[in-house]
């Protein structure tokens, strides 16, 4: 029953922005290559400068160096995260009509690890899911892919009342719809 669920509601999936993310992309993982290239580096400057020879300044200058060699990622994910979120913003004010409905950069990137959808209301009335998904891949080195959605979920209960509130938001008389209630 679920995948049949699964199926319907993949239909009605409206894909609203989609990108892709390299496998080294995180600034974590940068940082930690960044730190092992600066501690090379702080080895090799040892045997020209002295003041490098104390452990202290072997720590001191692989943090700063890796700091700075880090930090041009982490603003380019930033950049690149704030401007999706205003992308989705965009788009969710226009289709609920509810500029109030905004996301921050914030709840985006915990939608997009939790992957839970946001429900939003349309008119006043519920069906309409916001959610952000990843894309399977068979091979392993590849860019991640992942889009966020709008889904409609008609309501179990009550799909006669639905179909009537969808003709009315389309200006039809409510018997000219093609679908039958259930």
């Amino acid at each position: 029953m679920d995948n049949s669920r699964r199926d319907q509601s993949r239909q009605s999936t409206v894909a609203l922005v989609r990108w892709s993310k390299k496998p080294g992309d995180n600034p974590l993982v940068r940082f930690v290559m960044s730190s092992v290239f600066a501690l090379i580096l702080c080895l090799i400057l040892m045997i020209f400068i002295h003041g490098l020879r104390s452990f202290g300044a072997v720590v001191l200058f692989t943090v700063v160096a890796a700091a700075v060699l880090t930090s041009p990622s982490v603003s380019r994910r930033r950049a690149f995260m704030t401007g999706l979120t205003k992308r989705v913003n965009d788009t969710i004010a226009e289709v609920t009509g509810n500029p109030g409905d905004r996301l921050s950069v914030k709840e985006f990137r915990r939608m997009v690890r939790s992957g839970e959808p946001l429900p939003l209301l349309v008119g006043g009335v519920p069906g309409l899911n916001l959610h952000v998904e990843r894309v399977a891949s068979v091979e392993t080195d590849v860019p991640e892919k992942w889009f966020a959605a709008f889904t409609v979920v008609p309501p179990e209960i009550g799909t006669a009342s639905f179909d009537r509130l969808v003709a009315a938001a389309n200006g039809e008389h409510p018997g000219t719809t093609g679908t039958n209630g259930s």
